[in-house]
């Protein structure tokens, strides 16, 4: 009889750390981007979820996808975090407060396409592109119902579409003209920079994510001042990027602050 209790005990108590191990775990999704985010779960913004998350006994769980991929999992509950998201009236997501990046807007078109560019005004009648899922994001308070608008799923096929004509713009993030998959075609575009946007944390619309989000909103604003955030920044050779971000959450407070005043 003491044999079976002991066996009913030591059940009890791997089903238990079972269903701990599993509750502890944050299935966060991303776009593969280069460092921030690689494809092998690795980068930038990776290491900065951990950092704030691991401390407190969670497990991340990193997962990479295209970007359309990642907003699918979320709204359908089935990742707890996004990280590198365009913030968008989006219902079925829950979203950071603060930017944990950003980056500046590019339209790229072809060097011997007709276009003669004379700022943003230039995009009007023409037929913009957008990789799956960002053009919400990117679109710059542009009326899009005046625009001729398709999306594709790779940067690389954006550029194909626009080198045979079908499209005459991509509308980008510029980080993501740099990106190796597209090296072999860079030298055949322009660049013209036209807006500057901010880049969230999402998380799934439910109790799991309201919780993580209350965490990250809690805890990143003052990890990312620390000299653990630096050195994460600076281990991915992405300084100039720490210094825009701690630019942009400055801004932020002084705002508050004159607000409150």
């Amino acid at each position: 009889m003491a044999k079976l209790s002991i066996i009913r005990f030591l059940f009890f108590i791997i089903v238990f750390s079972a269903q701990q191990t599993l509750a502890e775990t944050i299935n966060l999704v991303a776009e593969v981007f280069p460092p921030q985010t690689n494809r092998d779960g690795t980068g930038q913004q990776f290491d900065v979820a951990r950092a704030i998350f691991e401390p407190l006994g969670y497990t991340v769980k990193v997962n990479v996808y295209p970007y359309r991929r990642v907003i699918h999992l979320l709204e359908n509950k089935q990742a707890d975090i996004a990280i590198g998201i365009a913030k968008v009236d989006n219902k079925k997501l829950l979203f950071s407060k603060q930017p944990h990046d950003s980056d500046n807007i590019v339209a790229i078109f072809p060097k011997d396409s007709k276009i003669n560019w004379q700022g943003v005004s230039t995009l009007l009648g023409k037929r913009l592109l957008f990789i799956a899922g960002l053009s919400e994001g990117l679109s710059l308070d542009l009326d899009l119902s005046a625009h001729q608008v398709s999306e594709v799923n790779t940067r690389v096929q954006a550029l194909k579409k626009l080198l045979i004509g079908r499209d005459d713009i991509l509308i980008d993030c510029e980080c993501g003209f740099f990106l190796d998959e597209v090296s072999s075609y860079r030298s055949q575009f322009l660049t013209k920079h036209i807006g500057f946007f901010k880049i969230y944390a999402a998380f799934a619309n439910n109790e799991q994510g309201l919780k993580l989000k209350r965490i990250w909103q809690r805890d990143y604003p003052n990890f990312i001042k620390t000299d653990a955030a630096r050195e994460i920044y600076q281990k991915w050779g992405l300084m100039r990027e720490y210094a825009i971000i701690q630019k942009v959450l400055a801004q932020k407070v002084l705002t508050k602050k004159v607000l409150t005043q």
